[in-house]
């Protein structure tokens, strides 16, 4: 069913017709590497999928309406170039990545959809929100929203994205699932960030809700910043929450801090390491380093090798890159890969 409904809509969007009246773009990302590694007792050998970025195929449109406005539409799946399979796959969907619509102006933009909530933005990450890197690895294995992953991808929202002079706002609602109950509004989220970005400085905060029916709300926050000294960028982030996993007293928090150093024109050193410390549990979490080399052969085209350690003491959270990673195992991964944006 899913293929069928791809083939239709890659059909109706490429049509002369479709492209004329909304200037639609089809893009994507194919992110592949050969990875060794191990997790706890076992090894891993193979393809790894998505190691800079999520593999991924996009249609997004506009259509000028006049007085400065525009209709605009996203619609994007991921997929895992291993084996061709959905990737995030939830349920039946078909576009599990994003899919949206809405309206444009020179006060920003309002959508509606399955759509990315601030946290995911919360990029002041020397490894620029790689599946191998500390704040990825952690934040997923922690189960925070404030995240790369999908955790931060949310139903039946409504969101806001403007920028003014240097200043991004974010903000967004979600309705998550379709509620017929007396309280409908008992597991809505809701999400703020503001990102100021001027010359080598950046600076951020964001603010996420998650609530469930009769149990805690999670409620987290972060802040992060870089500055480029042209020799080397530094970056950094703190990101706290509460009610993890929605039960009362459950509190973590993760911070981490890296540098990217320029080699030559076409290539960059990353290095990165940071901590999750679940605080009512003694302080017990996990912590993790990446160390990466990446090389632009084009604009578009990124080969890179990198090396990920993540060792888990608390016995609590998935933390590491390898499927099958339990609480309590350590991981690693070495990869060799290729990035190809289209």
């Amino acid at each position: 069913m899913q293929k069928k409904l791809i083939a239709l809509a890659v059909a109706g969007l490429v049509s002369a017709p479709a492209f004329a009246q909304s200037n639609v773009t089809i893009y994507g990302v194919a992110d592949a590497a050969v990875g060794f590694g191990s997790h706890g007792d076992n090894d891993f050998s193979g393809i790894v999928n998505g190691v800079l970025s999520g593999s991924r195929i996009g249609f997004r449109g506009a259509e000028d309406l006049g007085n400065g406005l525009k209709a605009v539409f996203t619609l994007e799946q991921g997929f895992d170039i291993g084996n061709g399979a959905a990737s995030p796959s939830v349920g039946d969907s078909t576009f599990s990545r994003q899919a949206l619509v809405g309206l444009s102006g020179s006060f920003g933009t309002v959508s509606l959809g399955r759509q990315y909530a601030p946290g995911y933005f919360f990029g002041y990450d020397a490894t620029a929100s790689a599946s191998v890197g500390p704040q990825s690895i952690l934040s997923s294995g922690a189960g925070m929203t404030i995240t790369p992953n999908s955790p931060a991808r949310w139903d039946n929202s409504v969101a806001y994205t403007g920028t003014f002079s240097g200043l991004t706002a974010r903000a967004i609602y979600s309705m998550k699932a379709v509620e017929t109950s007396a309280n409908p509004d008992d597991d809505d989220a809701y999400g703020l960030s503001l990102d100021y970005a001027n010359g080598p400085l950046a600076v951020g905060g964001v603010y996420q809700v998650v609530q469930k029916a009769s149990a805690e709300d999670q409620e987290e926050w972060g802040i992060g910043g870089s500055y480029d000294f042209g020799v080397v960028q530094v970056l950094g982030s703190y990101q706290a929450v509460d009610g993890l996993g929605n039960l009362k007293g459950a509190e973590g928090d993760l911070w981490q801090v890296g540098v990217i150093v320029p080699v030559g024109a076409a290539g960059k050193v990353h290095l990165a390491y940071g901590e999750y410390d679940r605080d009512d549990l003694n302080n017990r979490g996990a912590e993790s380093y990446s160390l990466a080399y990446t090389h632009a052969l084009s604009k578009r085209t990124t080969a890179y090798v990198a090396y990920n350690n993540t060792e888990n003491e608390s016995g609590v959270g998935n933390f590491g890159v390898v499927a099958g990673t339990a609480n309590g195992d350590d991981s690693d991964i070495f990869a060799v890969g290729i990035r190809h944006t289209f």
